[in-house]
């Protein structure tokens, strides 16, 4: 571990570090409380009430030590804490502040169930350990668990769900989403597994109307801009032959093998 690990995770700038602090909590003087709305007899002491948006955030730099965690792996866990505890000062403030860090990065309690699986302790009871770096209970080594992928391409449906839309293609199921291929302004679409390709042309922004205002002003109102149908045919086999690659791509597939649907043979 470098010698400055402390300094590089602990003292990097706040964002909002150079704005004035008005934590003082004054009273109001005697002119602002006679007014009729004075509001509060006393200033806001939260930051967030102080400085909304821009209000003083942590900024702990925590990428250096994650990737000397994970540089770690298949190591024995006590030859790692030696090493960290030979390096940081636990009696300081900022020694103590990366031993915590280390600890909410790294499960040093893990322990394997009956069917086999890595569970924790947590407030609401124990749950199995689904990712993250772990101590090993037999081995104590310091491993890491992959994280899950999603089992359901839920993000690459909504994906696939809204370029239909831009289409006037409503395809609320999964099923319905991989009957159609997306090329270009040309939408695929396989019925009884033969396939139709619907051709579109980009219409552009068209102005509705004229409103006038109030001040004798008149604004335009453009209708949005759009895709419009102009043509649709069923593929003949060379244009099927042709677009292979693309008829047998899932839409929904996250990171499997892709595979070829029945109606794309």
């Amino acid at each position: 571990m470098r010698k400055d690990m402390a300094k590089v995770v602990t003292e990097a700038p706040r964002r909002g570090h150079a704005n004035r602090s008005s934590k003082w909590g004054r009273r109001l003087c005697k002119d602002e409380y006679a007014l009729d709305d004075h509001g509060a007899t006393r200033a806001p002491v939260s930051r967030h009430r102080q400085y909304g948006w821009n209000a003083k955030e942590f900024s702990d730099s925590l990428g250096p030590l994650r990737g000397y965690l994970r540089k770690q792996i298949g190591r024995p866990w006590d030859n790692v804490w030696s090493e960290i505890a030979n390096t940081l000062d636990s009696r300081s403030l900022t020694g103590q502040h990366i031993f915590d860090h280390i600890r909410w990065e790294v499960e040093l309690d893990a322990w394997l169930g009956d069917d086999g699986r890595l569970y924790h302790k947590r407030r609401w009871g124990a749950i199995e350990l689904v990712s993250g770096l772990y101590v090993h209970p037999v081995t104590r080594l310091l491993a890491r668990k992959p994280e899950r992928p999603p089992a359901c391409g839920f993000v690459a449906f909504r994906r696939a769900e809204a370029a239909l839309r831009s289409f006037g293609i409503a395809a609320p199921t999964a099923h319905d989403v991989r009957r159609f291929r997306i090329d270009g302004l040309r939408v695929w679409e396989c019925r009884d597994g033969c396939w139709f390709i619907h051709s579109y042309r980009q219409v552009p922004a068209q102005l509705v109307r004229v409103v006038t205002r109030s001040d004798g002003r008149e604004v335009p109102i453009f209708g949005a801009a759009h895709l419009e149908r102009t043509a649709t045919k069923q593929a003949n086999k060379k244009e099927v032959r042709d677009a292979q690659p693309l008829l047998r791509r899932d839409p929904l597939a996250v990171n499997g093998p892709r595979t070829q649907t029945k109606s794309a043979k």
